[in-house]
């Protein structure tokens, strides 16, 4: 008998302090990294919709997540935009 094992990919989305804090990282640490100030960084954490997209790839090289998971989910600027056209 062959028994088939199922792989399941679990789809997760963090946000961009989830996903620090999951890598434990300070914000001055991250901040660091990236080369800005903590002022900086922590303005990117409370507006991930005004990061851009190299910001975004650096963020993601650096904490190891694909920049789908923090900064392309349901809740991100683009989602919005294309709902309300829908709706429109």
């Amino acid at each position: 008998m062959v028994v088939e094992e199922k792989s399941e990919v679990i789809n997760m989305k963090f946000t961009l302090k989830q996903a620090r804090l999951l890598k434990g990282f300070t914000q001055k640490e991250l901040a660091e990294k990236l080369g800005i100030h903590t002022h900086t960084y922590s303005k990117m954490e409370k507006h991930p919709d005004d990061v851009t997209i190299g910001e975004a790839k650096k963020i993601s090289e650096i904490l190891g997540f694909s920049y789908d998971f923090i900064f392309f989910n349901d809740n991100s600027t683009l989602s919005r935009l294309n709902n309300s056209d829908s709706t429109s």
